[in-house]
């Protein structure tokens, strides 16, 4: 797979070896979202990769646990690792400031004002 300069860089930087790169797009799971896909290893994928790697390789392969790679349809556009940001973001209750949620609390806040 062809990569762009910027993430030549970034492997440089986060000292990503092109195995790893080539372990990440055979074993990892894609996710979709805004018109590229990232690429990351789940516990299925990464298990598996520990089992098919040979014992050489063993210590660099676990050290590739937390890489992701970001692609579009025919270029990696960058790589790094993961972190909390990459996991499915819960959408939050919206609520409203500078008043109680209990209604009885509600009548006595109406009350003192």
């Amino acid at each position: 797979m062809l990569m762009t300069q910027h993430a030549e860089q970034r492997c440089q930087e986060r000292h990503i070896s092109p195995k790893q790169l080539e372990w990440l797009l055979c074993y990892g799971q894609e996710s979709h979202n805004r018109g590229v896909c990232l690429c990351f290893f789940d516990r299925d994928g990464f298990s598996q990769l520990l089992k098919d790697v040979d014992p050489k390789s063993l210590e660099l392969a676990l050290r590739s646990r937390n890489i992701y790679a970001v692609l579009t349809e025919s270029k990696v556009i960058t790589v790094g690792y993961r972190d909390e940001r990459l996991k499915p973001q819960k959408t939050h209750k919206r609520i409203r400031r500078g008043t109680p949620s209990n209604p009885a609390a509600r009548r006595i806040h109406r009350r003192t004002r």
